[in-house]
């Protein structure tokens, strides 16, 4: 059989390097598979972690969008009609926007 070649559990983070290409950690006895990648750590992320990261960058990308769209259209008014308010209450839920898309982007870093 072959070998695992570095790659950590990914219950325990112990090195499985050297040890058989299937099989259950020394550690903590999690299953491992270095043919599909099951149970490793440290490598390429599954179809559903992809996913997940993939929908996270949709909604910060869209979340800033929409804020930018907001502000022009709220400078746009303000400008068409000569008074600051309009351009004040959109860079205020800008702002609240802004602050979710970086809340987001921050919750899409990798453990």
């Amino acid at each position: 059989m072959g070998k695992v070649i570095d790659k950590p559990c990914r219950n325990c983070g112990y090195d499985l390097t050297g040890l058989e290409i299937q099989g259950r950690c020394p550690e903590c006895g999690g299953y491992y598979d270095g043919w599909s990648g099951e149970g490793l750590g440290g490598g390429l992320m599954d179809k559903h972690e992809r996913g997940d990261f993939v929908m996270g960058v949709m909604k910060v990308a869209g979340l800033v969008v929409v804020a930018l769209l907001i502000l022009g259209l709220g400078a746009l008014a303000s400008w068409n009609v000569g008074k600051p308010g309009s351009l004040i209450l959109t860079g205020v839920v800008s702002l609240i926007l802004l602050t979710g898309a970086v809340v987001s982007g921050l919750s899409l870093r990798r453990r």
